[in-house]
């Protein structure tokens, strides 16, 4: 869904429920400002900001996936009537200049469906080349972090990341990463799915560090990814814990 789309969306929401934009704000932490830019369609909100106002507004945020998946597949139902042309010139006695017509429609739907597979491939490829690219990252970051190399780590991050429920900004992330690293070393950071647009990555993985005492644990998290400048950094952080055997 494009922005003004999105804004239009969420601002039809909170009418519904009958909030006004401060109490809508007051349920997920976001200042007026950004919602009234959101609502006009002026910014692109985080993927996690998006999820905490589905919430707000008591919205399923698979339901509204799927909704905006909908309005933009608009292609299929346009390609399946042309189809339907198609069959009926083997079914139907028309004219010279009427089969043609036909047969015109059906040769243009078919370059249309071939140049939206092509474009399937190349964003298939897309998706493989940023995969690459985070776990390089990813890669990094373990080594970094075990050599205590805190200011590469920060470099992986975008200006106004966020370790959700911690806090954010650069300076936010060193300190909390210095007083990390000694505490633990980390083993594993695998990527179990990867969603991916023009901007903006979603990664799913398993995390596991290796405790000073010896023991693991390890867990899942949640990472948003923007291209800045022709780089892929980290804007939102999120790491559940699960208690390994």
């Amino acid at each position: 869904m494009k922005q003004p789309e999105l804004g239009k969306k969420i601002s039809e929401l909170r009418k519904v429920k009958g909030l006004t934009q401060e109490e809508l704000v007051d349920k997920c932490n976001l200042s007026v400002r950004t919602l009234q830019r959101i609502e006009a369609g002026e910014v692109e909100p985080r993927i996690y900001t998006v999820r905490i106002l589905m919430e707000a507004l008591d919205y399923n945020y698979e339901e509204f996936s799927k909704e905006i998946l909908n309005k933009e597949s608009g292609f299929l139902t346009w390609l399946e009537q042309y189809y339907k042309y198609f069959i009926d010139l083997f079914n139907l006695k028309t004219n010279t200049m009427k089969k043609i017509t036909i047969l015109s429609i059906a040769l243009v739907a078919i370059i249309f469906g071939l140049s939206s597979v092509t474009n399937a491939i190349k964003a298939q490829s897309t998706v493989k080349r940023v995969e690459k690219t985070i776990k390089k990252s990813n890669d990094n970051f373990i080594k970094w972090f075990n050599n205590g190399e805190i200011d590469l780590i920060v470099e992986l991050y975008r200006y106004d990341a966020c370790l959700v429920a911690k806090g954010c900004g650069k300076t936010y992330i060193k300190n909390y990463y210095q007083g990390e690293f000694q505490k633990y070393k980390y083993t594993e950071l695998t990527i179990i799915n990867l969603t991916v647009s023009d901007t903006v990555a979603v990664e799913k993985g398993r995390w596991k560090i290796r405790l000073e005492s010896g023991g693991e644990i390890g867990g899942e998290y949640l990472t948003e990814w923007r291209r800045s400048d022709n780089k892929w950094l980290m804007v939102s952080d999120l790491a559940g814990i699960n208690t390994l055997n």
